[in-house]
């Protein structure tokens, strides 16, 4: 009689453990799983662009960082008319954000282009929206997380910029 009650008891114990553990995984799965509820407008991220009008091509980089009503952009890169009239973008616009609805609305505060940048402002103007280029706002842009690691901006539906996470350091 001791040695089934002690089976009984070791068995009772067993199920305990199994449930212990399995709750502690359940719980462990559900965080892991569980949608972020960070600011679904804030982004950090890069994007390698190639824009092509007509016989001439942008290629580079903007860095894209935004959150609690302000952001920056970046954009660097080359422009290409012909093969002999080549142009450096480099600048820098700082902007604020408000939320109106599930959509931000940015507004391009001040535009700080660099003393390196030599291409004219017709030419600029092909391959990016006023945003990047003057004092301007933007709407109706939505922001769709493809994974926790990865941005689709899209404007009425059309995309605008796909774009990657990527560390900042420390001290910014």
């Amino acid at each position: 009689m001791k040695m089934l009650s002690a089976i009984a008891t070791i068995r009772k114990q067993t199920r305990i453990i199994f449930l212990v553990c399995l709750a502690i995984l359940s719980g462990l799965a559900f965080y892991l799983y569980m949608p972020s509820y960070e600011n679904p407008h804030s982004i950090v991220c890069r994007s390698t662009l190639q824009i092509v009008r007509g016989n001439a091509s942008f290629r580079g980089i903007v860095d894209f960082k935004s959150g609690d009503g302000k952001g920056i952009a970046n954009i660097n890169g080359i422009i290409n008319v012909t093969p002999q009239e080549e142009y450096t973008v480099q600048r820098t616009i700082l902007f604020t954000l408000a939320e109106y609805g599930l959509s931000p609305v940015w507004v391009s505060q001040q535009i700080i282009i660099s003393n390196r940048e030599t291409v004219p402002a017709a030419i600029l103007q092909q391959f990016f929206p006023d945003f990047y280029l003057k004092n301007s706002g933007v709407s109706d842009i939505d922001i769709f997380r493809l994974n926790k690691d990865a941005a689709l901006l899209t404007r009425e539906d059309i995309p605008y910029l796909y774009c990657q996470k990527y560390q900042l350091p420390d001290e910014e």
